[in-house]
């Protein structure tokens, strides 16, 4: 699950729109973080990707019993809850506390939610 988070998330960001996106947005905003090197980044999320991957399986493995039935609704309803638990609370603390750009956030919400999905679909697939 969580090397698909990282497919997904590379495949989402690094299209063309979204790309020119944070390129103008890290040239023009003090927000955003410019690095030198992509490497200490790309390790950086595909660390983080495999601990959220981990950690969000065993969270579907403790919920497991209280989601619905079959693989489809168990996803759906999971995707929801990393939705709530991760998604949104990031947004508000970004949109109340920083100055990122609002464009990348909404980029943010979408993309999340997005990967959110995959994720918990691909844990409904594989612990259901």
């Amino acid at each position: 699950a969580a090397a698909a988070w990282f497919v997904i998330g590379g495949a989402l960001y690094m299209n063309p729109f979204v790309a020119r996106l944070y390129e103008e947005a890290t040239a023009s905003s003090p927000a955003v973080r410019k690095w030198a090197s992509p490497g200490p980044m790309l390790a950086g999320q595909i660390t983080g990707a495999l601990i959220q991957g981990l950690l969000w399986a065993l969270v579907f493995v403790y919920l497991r019993p209280a989601l619905p039935q079959g693989v489809l609704m168990a996803g759906l309803a999971f995707g929801l809850i990393l939705i709530a638990l991760k998604i949104i609370p990031r947004l508000i603390d970004m949109w109340l506390t920083t100055t990122y750009p609002r464009r990348l956030l909404a980029v943010e919400v979408v993309n999340g939610g997005i990967g959110g999905f995959v994720m918990a679909l691909i844990l409904a697939f594989f612990l259901r």
